[in-house]
């Protein structure tokens, strides 16, 4: 099979290809990418390392980190690529709902726990994750009506599953005094917004003495979400629950 390539123009790029043609990634290595394991086993090295990979496993690769696989004539991957140049362009429109799922790759890879080359430790995750990988590969071949808005919906799908399991690996090791300060951040924001109060996030980082970086990366920990997305996803839940309460009275 010969390697079969896509672009979204300042979003990300797909590639789906035998290891044995590996090389074809490698116009990619600028930008961060996750690596599928579509099917086949082997080894690979990174950073001096070798690891074991298997099927449905993923690699995660930072801009210029470079791998090598072992030989194996069997082993198929899907590489998602995401654009760097997404951030650059956030004010056009096809390009701006893409900046959030952008944003928390770059969040995983600061705090990167998941395994290399295996699958994620939620076994029903796992199951999604193939699943959704499946998925893109049929799209990416077969580009039928409204395939790209598939890919990008599997694509967000994954990042986020990515993003809970990373968090979850190490939330055991997490210092009680991190624990408690997401707790009062998640709190502060639902007893706030629940009394129409306006959120400014510049007065509230403030307040907790906390960078918006460090902020989302507590967020993410405690609901999976980032800072800007927790609340603007609360603000529309209670607006839903609250024209519910008008209708029924």
């Amino acid at each position: 099979m010969s390697s079969i390539k896509f672009t979204a123009r300042k979003q990300f790029h797909l590639l789906l290809c035998k290891t044995r043609n590996w090389e074809d990634s490698y116009e990619f290595a600028s930008h961060y990418r996750l690596v599928f394991v579509a099917c086949g086993d082997g080894q690979f090295i990174l950073n001096n390392q070798l690891h074991s990979y298997c099927k449905g496993g993923v690699i995660l690769l930072k801009p210029d980190e470079m791998l090598v696989f072992q030989e194996d004539m069997a082993t198929e991957v899907l590489v998602i690529a995401f654009d760097s140049l997404v951030c650059a362009d956030r004010e056009q429109k096809h390009v701006a709902e893409f900046v959030e799922t952008y944003k928390q790759v770059e969040n995983i890879f600061r705090n990167l726990c998941v395994r290399q080359g295996k699958l994620v430790s939620n076994e029903r995750d796992a199951d999604t994750i193939r699943y959704l990988v499946e998925q893109i590969t049929f799209e990416l071949t077969q580009q039928q009506a409204s395939f790209l808005k598939l890919i990008k919906g599997s694509i967000s799908l994954i990042v986020n599953i990515l993003v809970r399991n990373n968090f979850d690996f190490h939330k055991v090791e997490e210092p009680e005094g991190q624990q408690k300060l997401s707790e009062a951040l998640v709190e502060h924001l639902k007893h706030e917004l629940e009394n129409r109060k306006t959120i400014r996030v510049t007065e509230l980082l403030m307040k907790f003495n906390i960078s918006e970086e460090t902020a989302n990366l507590y967020m993410l920990n405690k609901t999976g979400m980032s800072l800007r997305n927790f609340i603007f996803k609360f603000k529309t839940d209670l607006f839903k629950s609250r024209a519910l309460k008008f209708d029924v009275s």
